[in-house]
């Protein structure tokens, strides 16, 4: 039971197919609620166990019902079927078992993780990987600060928010279709198409860069034993586990232990420069980072506290009022902050709290300023080795490792 009388009834499967020829190539599992009066709604039911604290048991519960129901496939095989989790699970020290035993399945990260903490998700996303676990990014365009996340998150499998597909084409839609073009190019990620009910919405989710389809013009969800099976061939099972297990060797060859300065300036030579030049080039990163409005990511560190002057709290608080996703690294005490900014604290003798970097991801730019001081001994503050660099790939290095350093 979830709670108020609300029970898991069952388990239903809808069919994802490749959008050329009709195959289907997945399931992705919808979990089943009712009550006394009869059907209740997922999101009624899953407000309804985290109104009552319960949504950890509750999600268990449904991946539970989720793996055992699609063993009625008989021949399933690796990452064919598609589960949400909610974020909650995903931040147990110990995952369920449905996601610990039997075939990997591709974890669907829901929008109501890619807005929080962006650190402890790229942690999970680390041990789901690790379990041999599949990615995809559910809803993309519905929460368009998630544009900035996809290099971090790196997923296997970008689903896009149905709104696209059904509504006029507009700004926002180019926005997303110009992000997943540069990203599904660089990185070999599937792109996927949800509720497609006709053929007009197919010819948009073919637009927007989609090869496979989602919904009822394929297939409405039913019970195991009543949906479509899987017709790939072994090739392209073959593949698609090879995709993924690109995408998992990439993840883990990420170095959790280096500092932001320690990776940039082993690809790029540092200069030297003066304080207040780097100040101005900080200044100009944090305009990007505003330019790119609710698409920017920014993680910034502090060697001091003092550093965090009104004027950087007062031009922070702005950035996250426009939607930046904003992660502060601070010496010995938290920035403080509001949320939904994220306060991480640093240690006196972490390497990091050495350095002074700022890290901006946004839709479309890529750009990192990370330094450290050459004597701070004798002239503290005056002088720092640095580098600046706009290369997407390093960049992105160096704001996974930050992120997912274990700081704070």
């Amino acid at each position: 039971m979830v709670s108020g009388g609300i029970d898991i009834v069952g388990t239903a499967f809808q069919p994802i197919v490749e959008i050329s020829s009709g195959r289907v190539v997945a399931h992705e599992a919808l979990s089943r609620f009712a009550d006394g009066d009869g059907v209740v709604t997922p999101d009624v039911a899953f407000s309804d166990a985290y109104a009552s604290g319960r949504i950890e048991s509750v999600d268990a519960d449904c991946l539970e019902r989720a793996v055992d129901a699609a063993g009625a496939f008989g021949g399933r095989d690796a990452h064919e079927l598609f589960l949400n989790v909610e974020p909650p699970t995903l931040w147990r020290r110990e995952l369920p078992a449905a996601l610990r035993r039997g075939l990997p399945v591709t974890i669907e990260i829901t929008e109501r993780a890619l807005g929080q903490d962006t650190g402890r998700l790229l942690g999970a996303i680390r041990r789901l990987r690790e379990l041999g676990h599949a990615i995809a990014v559910d809803d993309l365009g519905a929460e368009p600060a998630t544009l900035a996340l996809l290099p971090l998150i790196a997923p296997d499998v970008i689903k896009l928010d149905m709104g696209l597909i059904r509504q006029r084409p507009d700004r926002h839609a180019a926005r997303i279709m110009t992000a997943i073009a540069d990203y599904a190019g660089r990185s070999e990620a599937l792109v996927l198409a949800e509720g497609i009910e006709n053929e007009r919405h197919e010819v948009m989710a073919r637009a927007l860069g989609a090869t496979l389809g989602q919904g009822w013009h394929y297939g409405r969800p039913a019970p195991a034993s009543a949906a479509a099976p899987v017709a790939t061939s072994r090739e392209e099972r073959d593949e698609w586990r090879a995709q993924v297990s690109r995408s998992a060797a990439a993840a883990a060859a990420v170095d959790t232990s280096a500092t932001p300065f320690e990776l940039v300036a082993t690809a790029i030579e540092p200069r030297r420069a003066e304080r207040g030049l780097l100040l101005q080039v900080s200044r100009f990163l944090e305009e990007r980072a505003s330019a790119g409005g609710d698409t920017a990511v920014l993680l910034a560190t502090f060697q001091r506290e003092a550093n965090v002057t009104p004027g950087t709290r007062a031009r922070y608080e702005w950035l996250v009022d426009r939607g930046c996703l904003l992660t502060v690294f601070t010496v010995g005490e938290s920035a403080g902050l509001p949320a939904p900014a994220q306060n991480r604290v640093i240690a006196d003798d972490d390497r990091l709290a050495a350095e002074w970097d700022v890290i901006v991801l946004t839709a479309d730019h890529a750009a990192a300023l990370t330094a450290r001081e050459v004597d701070p001994s004798e002239r503290p503050g005056s002088e720092y080795d640095f580098v600046l660099t706009t290369d997407r790939e390093l960049v992105t290095r160096a704001a996974r490792a930050l992120l997912t350093s274990g700081r704070g």
